[in-house]
């Protein structure tokens, strides 16, 4: 049902009396919040900033719940620059310098080439990766030797996976993460060891990879080959035929998903960077708030789980919307008009399995949601379905989002460190019980 005004209110304030998740708004509701004529809210939608989905033709309306807090943000921090600063937490002006990667509305540009681009070219997951963290582009091939990664790293996930079989396999990242720094132990080891903070990134993806494993048909960890690719890896840990399509899928996932400015677990590890952690103890800050971002694809999953067929996609789809419910894998606020890595994946998708069923069902109740009520699917979405059309298992979509955007994070850490300032964001305190009488 839609919320009434009082329980808007507690989720613009974050009361702790609610704990409501809500993505949608009536008019009315979004009219009461923004103190704004009608007009004024239609202008907000035809500049893009407010998203409006549109239910059952034009009869109905909802908008962006995102939105209209951001520009509610905005509105106060007139008043100064403390409610400036909060604006900019809240997907408002960058508060970080950054010469990784620019949002374009053709999606993110690496440095100076867009990522879709780039894809399109197929350049390896390597070369892009690189490019990333020193800026050089190499028109050659990248080889990784995969030096040899210590026994414990495998035993230790083993281990794990013994104790704890439906343990979810981006804690199995971490914890290959987490081995990975302490095989490499301090700063100091490494530097008599001449490991540079390249090298052991290049360790890390390359033992990261082989966790898809535990997705794949051994259910085990799978070693890399010195100077595979991190693409051929990948498909060998998770049972897939070296196929040039099924590389070309995977290392196009890789790529589009490898940075994306200052998302969450981003800003968590150049924090943790800022402040003189280890490397590896950036990449597990980072790890950890993604794995908060990463289940989304796994509710996406579940999504396209329910059934089969499109129109109960659809239905299921019109029904959250309806009830104002969240809705994850759709509308990145970012890309109003489509998120432009999906609609490459999405292609990838349908090109890479034109008579697989399951993909063009999806593919199907995509293009119907479109059609009825203007919403597009995001990146997690793409990964998804590119992961059906591989026939991948559960949850591999969210470890592709995990394996491709460390690169990005290892980007930020190395830049963080240039940077030289610590990140410490100051919080304004209120008082919950200013007013009321403590003594009755």
């Amino acid at each position: 049902m839609p919320i009434n005004e009082k329980q808007t209110f507690s989720v613009l304030t974050q009361s702790p009396a609610k704990n409501l998740t809500v993505d949608y708004l009536t008019r009315e509701e979004a009219l009461d919040i923004l103190q704004v004529k009608r007009s004024t809210l239609y202008s907000y939608v035809s500049r893009g900033l407010i998203r409006c989905i549109k239910l059952n033709g034009n009869a109905l309306s909802h908008y962006s719940l995102e939105d209209i807090k951001r520009l509610k943000a905005k509105s106060s921090a007139r008043a100064g620059h403390g409610p400036v600063a909060a604006g900019a937490m809240r997907w408002g002006d960058p508060v970080i310098l950054t010469s990784i990667t620019a949002i374009t509305p053709d999606g993110p540009r690496y440095r100076r080439r867009l990522a879709t681009d780039i894809v399109r070219s197929n350049v390896p997951f390597e070369v892009v990766t690189e490019y990333l963290w020193t800026g050089h582009w190499n028109d050659g091939p990248v080889v990784w030797q995969n030096e040899d990664i210590p026994s414990t790293v495998p035993q230790s996930l083993e281990a794990v996976f013994q104790l704890h079989p439906n343990i979810h396999i981006l804690q199995l990242l971490a914890q290959a993460t987490m081995s990975i720094g302490i095989s490499e132990s301090s700063l100091l080891d490494r530097n008599e060891l001449s490991r540079t903070d390249v090298l052991s990134a290049r360790r890390l993806i390359s033992a990261m990879t082989g966790v898809f494993g535990f997705l794949g048909p051994t259910k085990s960890y799978v070693m890399p080959l010195a100077g595979e690719s991190i693409a051929d890896t990948l498909a060998r840990s998770l049972g897939l035929s070296a196929d040039p399509v099924v590389i070309c899928a995977l290392n196009s996932a890789l790529v589009l998903v490898a940075d994306h400015e200052l998302n969450p677990a981003t800003f968590a590890a150049r924090i943790a960077a800022s402040w003189g952690a280890q490397f590896h103890s950036c990449i597990s800050a980072a790890l950890d708030v993604h794995y908060g971002i990463g289940k989304g694809c796994d509710r996406v999953e579940a999504l396209f789980s329910s059934s089969p067929q499109p129109e109960d996609v659809v239905a299921k789809v019109l029904g959250k919307i309806e009830q104002g419910q969240r809705l994850e894998g759709f509308s990145h606020r970012l890309y109003p008009l489509g998120d432009p890595r999906s609609k490459v994946l999405m292609k990838l998708a349908h090109e890479n399995g034109p008579y697989h069923l399951p993909t063009q069902s999806i593919l199907k109740a995509l293009q119907a949601l479109e059609n009825k009520c203007s919403i597009y699917p995001n990146i997690e979405t793409g990964l998804v379905l590119i992961s059906r059309s591989l026939n991948l298992a559960p949850q591999a979509a969210g470890a592709l989002f995990a394996l491709g955007r460390s690169a990005g994070w290892v980007a930020h850490i190395l830049e963080q460190r240039l940077a030289g300032f610590e990140i410490r964001p100051r919080a304004q305190f209120t008082d919950p019980y200013e007013g009321i009488n403590h003594h009755g």
